[in-house]
């Protein structure tokens, strides 16, 4: 999926330097100007015209209107009309995308209104030649820019652009893979907004904090904030809006396995933008999206074992991504092409044709490297190494696989810090409203004391009741605080812990695993076969750790504490393997158990214990159904696995696991109850069945 490549896109958000630009001001402004004089009041009505128009409704007379006023300009020595010429020139050229005549003549105007004191359009010199060089990918020289303009209004005092100006400056962060300054950014856009009265903007930030909570995948504040921006798209009546909004509900939706109404929300998309003045990265975001959940589909059907529906599903995925692909080089949007065309060289290889996708993944690295998007090296670097190792080209497979595990790391410690960074973003946001709440109780205060002086008894009975409230207020106010100041203690000890875990022990078994899987191949083709068995469970046993270590990284990172992410990660362990082995596997609850939050370590022994208990099922009953239920009455936490497989008896497995497995199995279930001070019950006959039940207290 595109993500932040184009939750906003280039020109939808940059070129918004207000709300929405009314058609009808701008055919006025065009009826004024053929009549009127050529002067320096024409010029200056030229500049209105260019601050209201888009790349979607910008009349072709423009660029002659920005030559008439240079000569108008010039013939009256009128250095502001000449910045405005060139103002003027430059935005034309930015809509054709003519970049670096755009760029030199953003800097020239810039020179000229500075020259003449005009601070004002100034800044938005230095605003657009940000916008020019966001387009090119220099999203560090965009920043920069961006910043400028910011500082340049500020000493004017112009309000009317910042809240645009700082959605700008957080997708700019985003697109460098700084999401938590981003939402800083777009918590400013939004307040900035807010002041201003500005709804449009409100919603883009709105729209963009919900983005960006997506990227954290904290998909409940993500949706509450696509939500609210939605209700603000509907009232405006603004439907590519509401389109950009409704394309990332659908990306929320296939994040969540809802498959089916994600492809409706990325149709409805589609076809809103297939409309007349769509922005140009509509069309592309959309094919593509519908790619992701063709391609999604194909790998579940894979899964369940189903290969020709699966194969007419990356087909179809493939067709939607090489249409995307077309688009974004129409418009030249280098992260786009980059994506799509990793994309393409992806389904190449799930289609069983390696050299055609190593042609696309090496052009894709290329173009990736570029923009610096570390999410697709890692996945470019992947696949490569799964051609070269089925072409027993095991050097390359080792260095590619490498350079895999350093960006896959690289992004889980980036994301690792911000999850921390992003944690702090929102303490700073309560308390300025904490702070926001004290002055106006100050200044509640302060008209009392203005109000009532002759009433001084009066007062003293509202000043002690206020010190009072005040007193409490304080109080009430440290205790949150010392609490959050230890939560914030132990979510950096639990991210770095993960942390640890993940850089220390995941980078090794990797390796083993892919040296392993590389000596085997080579093995194959040396006619060495004796070499195998015990490859093979080199090879088993380190992706067996690798797996209980992600599990271990799962438990401890603080994200995972709610219930639902649990059981979201307890049907993405099972419904595959059940797939797999063609049983049926049910995962039933309460909704009840959906707002439980469990701690830690229960969260942790609680999954274990499931886990065993389905990779039991799944490996030794032979069952066709496999059922899980989990329910809650009163304190009590109760969960169910039931299989209808052969069977086992209980007492001879439980002697076998003690001895045998040290702490693995059931002996390792029940050492897991026991921390929970809970209470395992396993029941099993031969032929009938088994029944394992856990209960345990949530206080």
């Amino acid at each position: 999926m595109l993500i932040l490549c184009f939750i906003i896109g280039n020109t939808w958000l940059v070129f918004a330097q207000y709300a929405m630009p009314d058609n009808k001001k701008r055919d006025s402004l065009l009826a004024i100007l053929l009549k009127a004089k050529p002067d320096t009041i024409k010029v200056n009505q030229i500049f209105q015209l260019c601050l209201i128009v888009n790349r979607s409704n910008m009349p072709e007379e423009l660029i002659n209107y920005a030559a008439e006023s240079l000569v108008i300009s010039q013939k009256q020595n009128y250095t502001r009309g000449i910045a405005i010429s060139n103002y003027v020139t430059g935005f034309y050229q930015y809509t054709k995308r003519n970049y670096e005549q755009s760029l030199q003549a953003a800097e020239k105007a810039q020179q000229l209104f500075e020259a003449c004191g005009d601070k004002e359009s100034a800044g938005r010199c230095l605003y657009r030649k940000a916008n020019i060089l966001f387009d090119l990918g220099d999203y560090a020289g965009s920043i920069e820019n961006f910043n400028n303009a910011l500082q340049t209004w500020e000493a004017t005092g112009f309000k009317q652009l910042k809240g645009t100006c700082s959605n700008n400056l957080a997708l700019a962060h985003a697109r460098m893979g700084n999401y938590s300054k981003g939402v800083e950014y777009a918590y400013k856009a939004f307040k900035a907004s807010e002041e201003t009265g500005d709804k449009k903007e409100m919603a883009q930030s709105l729209h963009l904090m919900g983005s960006l909570f997506y990227e954290f995948k904290n998909y409940e504040n993500a949706m509450k904030n696509f939500t609210a921006a939605s209700v603000i798209y509907k009232e405006l009546k603004d439907d590519f809006g509401f389109a950009q909004n409704n394309n990332m509900i659908g990306e929320v939706l296939l994040e969540q396995g809802k498959s089916n109404e994600a492809y409706q929300n990325f149709y409805e998309s589609l076809n809103i933008y297939s409309r007349p003045g769509a922005p140009a990265w509509g069309l592309p975001w959309g094919y593509s999206n519908v790619g992701s959940v063709y391609e999604v589909q194909s790998d579940s059907l894979n899964a369940a074992g189903d290969k020709n529906a699966s194969l007419k599903k990356n087909k179809a995925a493939l067709e939607n991504y090489l249409l995307s692909l077309k688009k974004f080089e129409a418009i030249k949007d280098p992260a786009g092409v980059a994506e799509q065309t990793i994309y393409i060289g992806k389904i190449y290889f799930k289609l069983g044709q390696p050299a055609v996708a190593k042609k696309y993944l090496l052009r894709g690295l290329d173009m990736a490297i570029k923009v610096g998007e570390k999410k697709n090296l890692a996945l470019v670097y992947l696949f490569l190494s799964r051609i070269d190792s089925a072409e027993g080209n095991a050097s390359e497979a080792y260095l590619h696989y490498k350079s895999y595990v350093h960006y896959k790391d690289s992004i889980f410690n980036m994301q690792s810090s911000q999850n921390l960074s992003l944690y702090k973003t929102q303490l700073d946001f309560e308390k300025k409203d904490h702070e926001i709440n004290l002055l106006a109780a100050e200044n509640k205060l302060q008209t009392a004391l203005a109000d009532k002086q002759s009433q001084r008894r009066n007062f003293a009975y509202l000043f002690s009741a206020l010190l009072l409230a005040t007193g409490v207020y304080v109080f009430v106010r440290y205790k949150k605080q010392s609490k959050i100041k230890a939560e914030e203690k132990m979510l950096k000890e639990r991210l770095a812990i993960s942390q640890d875990l993940h850089d220390n022990i995941g980078s090794t078994l990797s390796s083993i695993a892919v040296y392993s899987e590389v000596a085997k191949i080579q093995g194959e083709k040396n006619g060495q076969q004796n070499m195998n068995g015990l490859l093979e469970k080199i090879s088993c046993t380190s992706n067996e750790m690798i797996a209980e270590m992600n599990d271990i990284v799962w438990a401890i990172n603080p994200r995972n504490d709610s219930m639902e992410k649990i059981i979201q990660r307890m049907e993405s362990f099972a419904k595959p393997l059940a797939a797999a082995r063609n049983m049926h596997f049910d995962l039933l609850y309460d909704d009840a158990v959906l707002l439980l939050h469990l701690p830690m370590d229960k969260r942790k022994n609680f999954y274990l214990i499931f886990k065993e208990a389905v990779n039991n099922a799944i490996k030794y009953s032979g069952a066709k159904q496999i059922n899980s239920n989990i329910t809650v009455q009163g304190n009590i936490l109760l969960l169910k696995v039931t299989d209808d497989g052969v069977g086992f008896n209980l007492d001879e497995e439980m002697n076998a696991n003690k001895s045998s497995l040290s702490g693995n199995g059931l002996y390792n279930m029940q050492k897991r109850a026991e921390e929970l001070h809970g209470l395992l019950d396993i029941s099993s006959n031969v032929n009938k069945g088994t029944n394992v039940s856990l209960k345990f207290s949530l206080a």
